[in-house]
């Protein structure tokens, strides 16, 4: 018996494939969408060239925010952690790695690298399996019984979850409000600072409430293209617009029949779209785009902004119907200033994660951890998260002071934080620094510069404008990289 070389066998024109009619193909666009498992292909420059619905729904990332963008993005906006696809990809290596996400799913992440005929590799593939629905479909198979992953618990019971953010009795007393709302179904409206903590308390009232098991929807209004709004919130039907699926699509809203749909920053819904969703406050009904048949749905609507709706209101920007349908009632976080005694849990908290991914565990001097407990946190539990991130990355053993990006917590602290300087060489901005009188210390690099002066630009541009989509506007950039850098 002879093998034959299929080198010998196809012509040199079909043995490569071509990925990019694939991309575009729409009969691999509908087979795509019917897989059950998530599917992203990245291609060798590290863009996101692909991804399927089932991958929209586990990563709760809409595909028009990440397709064209690079890898990094998508691990950022995902809510699982994917940190581990940064190497694989890098090395085009095979992993077959285990993760979870907020909601304590578990799911199984699998890379393969797709190389041409040359030995190239030309795309990188990632599957993502949620091993939580596949072991139930096994246990009933076999005729076992499924037990559910969540007991509900009263709302009295909710003080002895271990989460910091209900630490403290001012927020117990607002996360038991919350629950009796949801028991009730009646629509919360959740106001704080950014980086607060409102989309961790939204995903807290799901579990408590004992709704884990019914979907949990988040969709970030202030990054959807206004262009893109309507049509990616409502849905749409075949042929509704140019560049339609011809199988129609399902929106952000129908994705949440059942359970609850998260409105974060919902100052940011365009004014022309408003009165769509006031349509499904009233009445529980939906239209897709181009569809003549309206579709009842069963919600639970938890809306969150770090805006003054009542002054949006007066200025016209946001109807005042909506408002007050919105905020029916309305749980207020306070800035993480405020809640001084949640520092150290949640320092402790976000050491532990960091630990989680490093060879060396990590520990924390005494200076260190008495200026992260006197320090202001303009950035609320955001930044406090982003700090101890930073230091396990920088600290090998033992992070100390010296360790802190004091560059970066500029702000005015409280205590002793007060009469620290920012280390030698650091620019904060070109008005401010001549030339002549810059040192240059050995690590300095022109690139964390522009990087560090571009995000206090924007950061300036969204306190000046008040959201992000206006920042755009100021900053003559599209909303997405706002968001984006913003991270």
């Amino acid at each position: 018996m002879k093998f034959v070389n299929i080198n010998e066998v196809l012509p040199a024109n079909t043995r490569m494939l071509n990925l990019d009619e694939l991309y575009t193909d729409e009969r691999w666009l509908v087979l795509g969408d019917l897989l059950p498992d998530g599917l992203i292909i990245v291609d060798p420059s590290g863009q996101v060239r692909y991804m399927n619905s089932a991958a929209e729904s586990i990563n709760e990332v809409y595909r028009v925010m990440v397709i064209g963008h690079f890898l990094e993005d998508f691990i950022q906006q995902s809510c699982i952690d994917c940190s581990a696809l940064l190497d694989a990809f890098a090395e085009s290596a095979r992993i077959n790695t285990v993760v979870q996400d907020a909601n304590n799913r578990s799911y199984l992440i699998s890379t393969r690298g797709y190389r041409c005929w040359s030995g190239e590799t030309s795309a990188f593939m990632i599957v993502q399996r949620n091993l939580d629905a596949l072991s139930k479909i096994t246990r009933r198979s076999h005729g076992e019984p499924v037990i559910p992953a969540f007991t509900p618990q009263p709302p009295e019971m909710v003080a002895t979850d271990t989460d910091p953010i209900i630490s403290g009795e001012a927020t117990t007393a607002v996360v038991n409000r919350g629950l009796r709302a949801i028991a009730m179904n009646i629509r919360l409206l959740i106001l704080g600072e950014s980086g607060v903590g409102k989309t961790e308390l939204a995903r807290l009232l799901h579990r408590r409430s004992g709704s884990i098991s019914r979907p949990f929807v988040h969709v970030n209004c202030g990054s959807i293209p206004d262009s893109l709004f309507e049509s990616e919130m409502f849905g749409y039907e075949r042929g509704a617009f140019t560049g339609a699926s011809s199988r129609g699509k399902k929106g952000l809203i129908e994705a949440a029949d059942g359970g609850i749909l998260f409105l974060d920053e919902v100052g940011e819904i365009p004014l022309h779209c408003q009165a769509k969703i006031l349509q499904i406050l009233e009445e529980g009904i939906i239209q897709r785009v181009g569809a003549t048949a309206s579709r009842r749905l069963r919600l639970q609507i938890i809306a969150a902004t770090n805006r003054d709706l009542r002054a949006l209101v007066e200025e016209g920007r946001f109807r005042r119907d909506l408002y007050y349908r919105l905020s029916v009632v309305t749980l207020v976080l306070p800035p993480l200033s405020a809640r001084r005694e949640l520092i150290p849990l949640l320092v402790d908290r976000f050491l532990t994660s960091v630990n989680q991914r490093r060879k060396t565990p990590l520990t924390m001097s005494a200076d260190c951890r008495r200026h992260l407990l006197e320090y202001a946190y303009p950035g609320n539990v955001r930044e406090l998260q982003n700090i101890i991130e930073y230091l396990g990355v920088v600290g090998e053993r033992v992070v100390t002071e010296a360790d802190l990006p004091l560059e970066q917590m500029a702000t005015s602290p409280v205590g002793k934080m007060a009469g620290l300087a920012s280390r030698p060489g650091s620019v904060s901005s070109p008005d401010r620094m001549a030339l002549e009188d810059m040192s240059f210390p050995a690590d300095f690099t022109l690139r964390e510069a522009v990087k560090h002066y571009e995000s206090s630009l924007i950061d300036a541009a969204i306190q000046k404008t008040g959201s992000k989509r206006k920042a755009a506007e100021l900053l003559g950039v599209d909303i997405a990289t706002v968001v984006r850098k913003s991270k």
